[in-house]
């Protein structure tokens, strides 16, 4: 199985600035095993992964045109729940 790299969710509109500021680096999501993003980041959190091999796409609701991509750092599965966690993109 050849495993995605790149994953795409959307945020609300009036979270979509904190994610892609880093107010807030994470997204916590109700697995859905139905759903191939979440069988797949299951299979990298079980693999384990290099920095900036895989990535998550976060889009502004549903405007296409309107997401930042951020490098996953950790991906946590609690209870129902996954929390991907993303790099924070560094300021000088």
């Amino acid at each position: 199985m050849v495993l995605d790299r790149e994953f795409r969710f959307k945020t609300h509109p009036n979270i979509f600035w904190k994610e892609r500021d880093d107010v807030k680096n994470n997204t916590i999501r109700k697995i859905d095993l139905n759903d191939e993003r979440f069988t797949q980041l299951i299979a990298w959190s079980e693999l384990g992964w290099n920095d900036g091999e895989i990535q998550i796409i976060i889009q502004c609701g549903e405007n296409k045109k309107e997401y930042c991509i951020k490098e996953i750092r950790d991906i946590t599965i609690w209870n129902d729940l996954m929390i991907i966690t993303w790099n924070e993109v560094k300021k000088q």
